[in-house]
């Protein structure tokens, strides 16, 4: 009885160590499967097929290790950008880096870190609107991945630039593939969703022969639209009162530009051989009458203004705005919602850009103002109730 107790016991401590020694066999496997495929671009510049997929993941390894020397980066309204007609118009390679629902910390960062320079202290001018004080900041950029980008084109949301400077939508972002350490890759060379969701599938895409991803069909989307669908989210439109119209106040214009100081100067200042072509997508009537349903019309239009005033200032940035182009505006059969628009609409975006149209400058970014503030003070919403209740 004994011995054979003795000889389980026996059998069972075996069999405990082959599997324990299995299982890290399997493990050191997979990490070095991980390692070599790379799905996240991490390490190394792709050596196989390969899926753009999952933003925030893969994004900060396309700008350390893809060969490029310009770049489309934004929130959603970026996402139907084709480089393809980029580099044609322009005469440049690029890759696209959208960020679905980012703000501007979030965009400006991972562009600082694709582009910026280690080697540069920049002082950048602040003004404390409350006390009336100048200050300068000092800001050192953060080790850039690809210092041969002569061009940017960022897609610049107006309302996240009024928002506070550290304002964003997501909590946990993979901050362990945007460093430079070892120690925190374990997130993701351990990782079973990198395992199964990137170097199976990319194993599986090559051995299938499948054509990897492009930069044009990447987070590429095509939706319903139309006017139905441009207006389902907005509230029944009534008549405003003078006294609920918001205004721009001086700690909004000090909120504002705190923003910019703090995430998008640095980079513009820190790149001045780097053209930033700021585009400032056109959003629906279908926006501009929530904006004035949430009496925020005239605080949104000063807000836009002033953040003009401070962007246009700089040599090497060229802001293009599309808001009076009423006839694109008010077609809501080219929108799926308040702010998203049709590819095509993306396309002709891209070439009204290359043939130098819409370019706000100090000289008449005023007079843009006044023009569009004019159109869309006395637009009739109301009349856009017949969407609402027919949705």
């Amino acid at each position: 009885m004994n011995e054979d107790y003795g000889n389980a016991k026996t059998a069972y401590k075996k069999w405990f160590v082959k599997t324990v020694i299995f299982a890290v066999l399997l493990m050191i496997f997979a990490v070095a499967l991980n390692i070599t495929v790379d799905p996240y671009f991490h390490y190394h510049r792709p050596i196989i097929k390969y899926r753009l997929d999952n933003e925030r993941y893969i994004n900060d390894g396309i700008a350390r290790n893809f060969d490029y020397d310009a770049m489309i980066i934004g929130n959603s309204l970026s996402q139907n950008f084709k480089t393809s007609q980029y580099d044609r118009l322009f005469g440049v390679k690029s890759v696209k880096l959208p960020y679905s629902g980012a703000g501007t910390m979030e965009l400006w960062q991972a562009l600082g870190r694709a582009i910026g320079r280690d080697e540069t202290t920049v002082d950048i001018l602040s003004y404390d609107t409350k006390h009336g004080t100048e200050y300068i900041d000092s800001y050192r950029p953060c080790r850039g991945y690809r210092n041969s980008v002569k061009e940017v084109i960022v897609c610049t949301d107006i309302e996240d630039t009024m928002r506070g400077y550290a304002w964003h939508r997501y909590n946990d972002y993979p901050d362990y593939l945007y460093d430079n350490s070892l120690l925190n890759d374990t997130a993701y060379v351990l990782n079973k969703d990198t395992f199964y969701r990137g170097t199976l599938y990319d194993l599986g895409l090559t051995l299938l022969g499948r054509d990897s991803t492009t930069f044009d069909d990447y987070s590429a989307w095509k939706r319903e639209s139309g006017p139905v669908a441009a207006c389902a989210s907005l509230d029944h439109i009534e008549d405003r009162k003078d006294s609920d119209k918001r205004q721009l106040s001086d700690g909004d214009m000090e909120r504002i530009y705190v923003n910019i100081a703090a995430n998008m100067l640095p980079v513009i200042t820190a790149n001045p051989d780097i053209e930033f072509r700021l585009l400032i997508p056109p959003v629906s009537i279908a926006k501009w009458a929530e904006r004035y349903n949430n009496s925020e019309l005239e605080y949104t239009l000063s807000g836009y203004e002033y953040i003009l005033s401070v962007l246009t200032a700089y040599d090497n940035v060229t802001v293009y705005g599309f808001d009076d182009v009423y006839e694109l505006v008010t077609d809501l059969d080219r929108f799926c919602d308040t702010i998203h628009y049709d590819a095509e609409v993306s396309e002709w975006l891209i070439g009204e850009m290359s043939e130098q149209r819409h370019i706000i400058t100090q000289d008449n970014y005023k007079d843009y103002i006044a023009a569009i503030s004019g159109y869309y003070c006395d637009y009739d919403y109301i009349s856009l109730n017949r969407y609402i209740d027919a949705g």
